[in-house]
């Protein structure tokens, strides 16, 4: 359940430019497109950092975290895919699967972004892998264009409907035999499960300024930001359809042998109907970029975070772990010679690219073992191609 809350906090949309303090459509997200998270902490709530000692000023994103989560990788966030062409969604635009595949459907234009609903897997139920929720009317989350001090408040309601059948496996895990006689004696009384959700969505742009990201784990350097404070409020809850009735009960009116299947479900399988949560994230977008460069998970308050990332576009094939790929690259970070060791490999051309996809150095390479000098780059975090024959590597170096 909570992998499909989860993902609606990954709704992020459009550009900023901040000589204009702007978010417009003009360059959205585009099908296939990758975004990263260079890097990434979360921690439980008994681990979550006070904003206080985060939100200093000025805002500098780096090595101090490191000290404070002690979780840090760099992972797959999001890629976009075209518009369906099929199913529920045919009026989207784009849409977007988190790493747990669960997938937001947007409609944009050049006025507003709208998301249509979302799809995925409830696995925590047993619920199926084609499970679309489309919201009765499409939820607002921005318009165009996005300024300081712009705010949008929406709501969404929207459903799922399944055969009982699909709790079965859900049920029976809460205790062998006892497991399975309450679903025998629930498909006597009821035919279908219906999953309902509310959702309350309130973002507003309220600040700008500067941030500092520092240290070998992310893109370096001073970055003019907008940020905007993002809040979604969720309600869910779970119906069950009387077969004598034809009507839909919820779960916390059900009852088999005496029993209340709401109270079962919560005794045994540690859910509560109706679950309510509320996320608040805060995003920190930044000039030439069309995602957020930093997204902090905090409680509803603002006072303590969850979960922290530091994010990169992704403008070429990334490998995330070199040493599948036969490579290795040291020193990293390095200061002027960067050294590529590549397995097996005679000539080669090395492509070296700026975190906003500008080729800036191409490198002829010669034997196994090559020496790269890099003095001529900013300092700051650099993305690379290698080809040599029919084979393609890709990875990424920092620059101090």
């Amino acid at each position: 359940m909570n992998k499909i809350l989860y993902v609606l906090i990954f709704v992020a949309l459009s550009t900023c430019t901040f000589a204009q303090v702007t978010i417009t459509s003009s360059n959205y997200y585009q099908p296939g497109r990758t975004v990263r998270d260079v890097y990434a902490v979360e921690n439980d709530a008994n681990d979550s950092v006070s904003n206080g000692s985060i939100l200093v000023t000025p805002l500098i994103f780096g090595n101090s975290l490191e000290a404070q989560f002690d979780v840090y990788n760099l992972t797959d966030t999001v890629v976009y895919a075209g518009p369906s062409t099929e199913g529920e969604f045919t009026d989207e635009t784009c849409s977007f699967a988190d790493e747990n595949g669960m997938r937001m459907h947007l409609n944009v234009t050049d006025e507003k972004a709208v998301c249509l609903g979302i799809s995925g897997a409830l696995t925590q139920l047993g619920l199926n892998d084609n499970m679309e929720i489309e919201f009765d009317e499409p939820m607002e989350v921005i318009s165009f264009p996005a300024v300081i001090n712009s705010t949008k408040n929406s709501t969404a309601h929207g459903s799922y409907k399944d055969h009982v059948s699909e709790l079965q496996s859900a049920i029976n895990a809460m205790g062998g035999y006892y497991g399975s006689m309450i679903y025998s004696a629930l498909v006597e009384s009821y035919d279908s499960v219906m999953m309902d959700i509310q959702v309350t969505y309130n973002s507003s742009f309220d600040e700008t300024g500067s941030l500092t990201l520092s240290g070998s784990r992310m893109m370096q350097g001073e970055y003019e930001y907008l940020r905007e404070n993002r809040q979604y409020s969720y309600i869910t809850n779970m119906y069950l359809r009387n077969i004598t009735s034809g009507q839909y009960q919820n779960i916390n009116d059900c009852v088999v042998f005496g029993m209340n299947v709401g109270e079962v479900l919560q005794e045994y399988a540690g859910m509560q109907f109706p679950i309510t949560s509320t996320t608040t994230t805060l995003n920190y977008w930044i000039s030439n970029d069309n995602y957020p460069i930093v997204e902090m998970t905090t409680n509803a308050d603002l006072t303590y975070t969850k979960h922290i990332a530091i994010r990169y576009e992704d403008h070429t094939t990334f490998c995330s772990d070199l040493e599948f790929a036969n490579i290795e690259i040291f020193p990293n970070p390095t200061t002027d010679i960067l050294n590529i060791a590549v397995e097996d490999m005679d000539n080669g051309i090395m492509n070296i690219y700026s975190t906003n996809g500008s080729l800036v150095k191409e490198v002829k390479l010669n034997g196994s073992l090559n020496s790269i000098n890099v003095n001529d780059l900013h300092n700051g975090c650099y993305f690379f191609n290698i080809l040599y024959g029919d084979k393609e590597i890709s990875g990424k170096f920092a620059k101090n």
